[in-house]
């Protein structure tokens, strides 16, 4: 994909029309969600999920004055210098990720299969997108918190125009802390307080507070099942069935 785009660079530096340079941007999109789709898909595994997450770093933060190793010099139309192997970002929209993306990769970072707790928290890592060079390795339930909220604001992610969120994006994340460890909860939160603070998400349900509930029980946690209880209670969230039996179990557990 790094060859592509260098070739891509390339070609620009011939003064194309804005019309083929659409057309371009708009093949190598389609090369990259080739990649993506596989590396997205089940079964799930971190090495193709890692593979995944560096072509989505590549199409969102290629830019220009980022040389690559061997690198040369040539004129553009203009007469300007242009670096031979320099990445220059792809025309809008395609310098942003599909949504339909980012919530296969929301489903594949929340997985069992990436999350299980029988793997350790080395193997558990996967590469953070970020705009600076610097390489940074963070733990899938993290890395899923950061593309919800990219979903949330709309940052890097194509659209049409800004779509309702689906209690299910939030509830997925939410699960992937909730089942890790106790010493974890206070990110679970974090995801539910966005959910909340954002307009255009739906507002928390039995099903985010039975999540919860399940996970303080699981611990033995009585006085945070009882304040789960209680801010449930403030929301008026109206338990449903499963809602009352994780009350209930929770209970017993502690």
């Amino acid at each position: 994909m790094t060859e592509m785009l260098i070739s891509y660079a390339n070609w620009i530096s011939t003064d194309p029309s804005s019309t083929f340079k659409l057309k371009a941007c708009e093949i190598i999109d389609a090369a990259f969600r080739n990649v993506t789709n596989r590396c997205f898909a089940k079964p799930y595994r971190l090495s193709k999920v890692n593979l995944g997450m560096e072509v989505l770093q590549l199409q969102l933060h290629s830019c220009v004055g980022a040389p690559l190793n061997g690198s040369s010099e040539i004129v553009n139309g203009n007469g300007d210098d242009v670096d031979r192997n320099v990445l220059i970002p792809l025309e809008a929209p395609y310098n942003s990720i599909p949504r339909g993306t980012w919530l296969k990769v929301l489903r594949a970072l929340t997985s069992n299969d990436i999350n299980s707790s029988r793997s350790s928290s080395t193997l558990r890592s996967v590469k953070a997108i970020a705009s600076s060079d610097d390489e940074q390795w963070i733990t899938p339930s993290n890395a899923a918190f950061r593309i919800l909220q990219r979903l949330v604001t709309g940052k890097g992610v194509r659209t049409a125009q800004q779509m309702a969120l689906d209690e299910r994006d939030f509830n997925m994340v939410l699960h992937a802390y909730a089942a890790l460890s106790q010493n974890q909860m206070h990110s679970a939160h974090r995801v539910m307080a966005l959910q909340e603070r954002t307009t255009h998400a739906p507002p928390l349900s039995a099903v985010a507070y039975s999540i919860l509930l399940k996970a303080y029980g699981r611990w033995k946690d009585i006085k945070n099942v009882e304040m789960s209880i209680l801010h449930a209670q403030r929301n008026s969230v109206v338990p449903d069935i499963v809602m009352a039996n994780t009350v209930v179990d929770a209970y017993v557990n502690c």
